[in-house]
C-alpha cells in the first residue's frame, strides 16, 4: 500500500504542520498493541487557536466544522510524525469529538463531520470509523472543538 495520504492532502491544498507538543503531563500519541491513540487536538495553527469561543454563541456551526477539520489536520500531523508517514495505518477506528457549545446547540454531528469528512477524503476505504461526541461547557484555551483519533496499524 503506497503512502497516498500525503498526495490526497496535497490535492486538498493541505500541508501538515509540525505536531504540537502536549500542553500537560501526557503523551501526544501512544501505541498499544496494534492501535495508535492520538490525544485530543484542537484547531491550532502555528501554535495559536485559529478559532475560539462557544459554537452557537461566538461561532457558527460551519465555523465549528472548520475547527473540527483543523483539529483533525493536527491529529494527522501527530500520526505522520509518530509513524514517519501513513503507510502503516490499516484503518481509522474511532473519532472522538468534544464540542464547546451553548446549551441549546443541537448540530453536534454536523460539526464533527468536519473531522470525519476529512478522514474519508484522505484515507478513502481505510476511513470508516466509530464515533463519539458530546457538547461541553468549555475546552482549554476557549477552543471550540477537540478531536481525538484512534487508528489500527498494519502488522510489520
Amino acid at each position: 500500500m503506497s503512502d497516498d495520504v500525503i498526495e490526497r492532502l496535497a490535492a486538498l491544498g493541505i500541508s501538515l504542520p509540525e505536531p504540537m507538543q502536549p500542553l500537560g503531563s501526557y503523551l501526544p500519541v501512544v501505541k498499544a498493541g496494534g492501535m495508535l491513540f492520538v490525544s485530543m487536538q484542537g484547531p491550532m495553527v502555528a501554535g495559536q487557536p485559529k478559532l475560539a469561543g462557544l459554537i452557537g454563541r461566538d461561532l457558527t456551526a460551519d465555523e465549528g466544522q472548520l475547527a473540527a477539520k483543523l483539529a483533525t489536520i493536527n491529529a494527522l500531523a501527530q500520526i505522520r510524525h509518530y509513524l514517519n508517514g501513513f503507510e502503516r495505518v490499516r484503518q481509522v477506528v474511532r473519532v472522538e469529538g468534544y464540542i464547546a457549545c451553548t446549551e441549546d446547540f443541537a448540530q453536534h454531528p454536523y460539526v464533527l463531520d468536519g473531522a470525519s469528512d476529512l478522514l474519508a477524503a484522505v484515507f478513502s476505504d481505510r476511513a470508516g470509523h466509530a464515533r463519539s461526541l458530546c457538547g461541553v461547557r468549555n475546552l482549554p484555551g476557549q477552543l471550540p472543538v477537540a478531536v481525538a483519533v484512534t487508528v489500527e496499524l498494519q502488522t510489520p
